[in-house]
């Protein structure tokens, strides 16, 4: 043994780094366990307990190796290294991200899989059904993406999926089936050519004062409403905002978003189905104060994805929206020009009918994103069963 140490002591950098090893080891087992990465916007593996019959079986194994990449000391330190590293590289997407001009983050839309063809098809039926039980009483919008009105800003010309082509034949279904479409394409490019910010640079969704109120602007034309702008003393500023855009890229040296919301003065209401099956009812404002502190901010809109609200609003006669999470900072511009507006996320909530002729809204808007109503499976559950 003696022996053998003496002939490492000529080899100091094996030396060294056994050492380091060693210690990082030791630090790493006595750092503690965290619960949430606020870089990576989600939540981080905890330590599986031990099972003899999981460990034979190799699930064990598996699941603390999950364990130990999620837990790994310094492990927001590492990925910012490693994405310092790419950006000198001059790599140009990350993450299923493309890096683009003016310090955009894109998801990507490359290709349009079978399982997206098929989604798509059925959610389009569900909707269609929908608009056949209410005729003349549903209106759809779905939002097109930012690869695709923000397509001057890629650095380079990748291949993407023809998204205008499935909008146009989806809105043509729509329409025939008797629903109202407002295509949000051509305001959306015309915005965006004045240089308007349309999409947050750093997230996947539209921004309250750009694409969520040119939303509303539309919608509000197709209905033969005027649009009612907000006070300008009720905007407020969040700074510091990185979306899902950047958690999924982590690209070194992304510029953050200011998120804006209006401080509408409105009630609402979430209704909640508890274990035994009762419903109950909290009141209370329109954004999660406490969320705008976190760093899924977003979250604060409409106080999260939440099953059925409503919110009572100061305009006249009432509408149902059945959204996706774009819904969330266009609905409360709602409450300007109607009384009561319903609000519907199908991934908690499944009677859209029965809410709507129980209820008595006078209308209904379905409004999702592209890249969600090609994706999202809980759509179909507009269908009736």
């Amino acid at each position: 043994m003696r022996e053998t140490f003496h002939k490492l002591r000529h080899f100091p950098l094996i030396l060294l780094f056994f050492g380091l090893v060693a210690l990082y080891s030791f630090i790493d087992t006595l750092s503690p366990d965290r619960e949430l990465s606020q870089m990576e916007n989600r939540t981080l593996t905890q330590r599986p307990a031990f099972d003899a019959a999981a460990f034979f079986n190799n699930q064990w194994t598996r699941e603390y190796g999950e364990y130990t990449k999620d837990q790994f000391l310094f492990r927001d330190g590492w990925i910012t290294l490693q994405s310092f590293m790419e950006t000198v590289q001059g790599k140009l997407e990350n993450g299923g991200v493309w890096f683009a001009r003016d310090d955009y983050l894109i998801a990507k839309n490359t290709l349009f899989t079978e399982v997206q063809q098929r989604t798509l098809e059925m959610n389009t039926e569900a909707v269609c059904g929908l608009a056949q039980r209410h005729e003349g009483q549903v209106r759809v919008m779905v939002v097109p993406s930012a690869a695709n009105i923000l397509s001057d800003e890629l650095r380079w010309n990748p291949p993407q999926m023809d998204e205008n082509a499935l909008l146009d034949s989806t809105f043509e279904a729509l329409m025939e089936a008797g629903a109202e479409v407002v295509d949000l394409r051509q305001p959306f490019a015309s915005a965006h050519g004045q240089g308007e910010q349309i999409y947050y640079r750093t997230d996947h969704h539209w921004t309250t004062t750009g694409g969520a109120l040119l939303a509303y602007e539309a919608f509000c034309g197709a209905r033969g409403m005027e649009p009612i702008l907000p006070e300008e003393s009720l905007l407020r500023e969040v700074p510091d905002f990185y979306g899902t855009n950047y958690a999924r890229s982590k690209k070194f040296g992304t510029v953050p978003d200011s998120l804006f919301y209006y401080d509408f003065p409105y009630p609402l209401t979430v209704y909640r189905y508890e274990q035994d099956d009762t419903l109950t009812a909290e009141t209370g404002p329109i954004m999660e104060a406490e969320t705008l502190d976190t760093y899924d901010r977003y979250g604060a809109f409409l106080r999260g994805n939440n099953g059925y609200s409503v919110i009572e609003g100061t305009g006249e006669g009432s509408i149902l929206v059945v959204k996706d999470s774009y819904g969330n900072s266009f609905v409360p511009y709602l409450a300007q020009n109607y009384a009561r507006v319903g609000i519907i996320d199908l991934r908690a909530w499944f009677e859209v009918d029965e809410t709507f002729q129980e209820e008595g809204y006078d209308e209904i808007l379905v409004l999702y994103s592209f890249d969600n109503f090609t994706t999202d499976t809980n759509v179909v559950r507009m269908m009736v069963q």
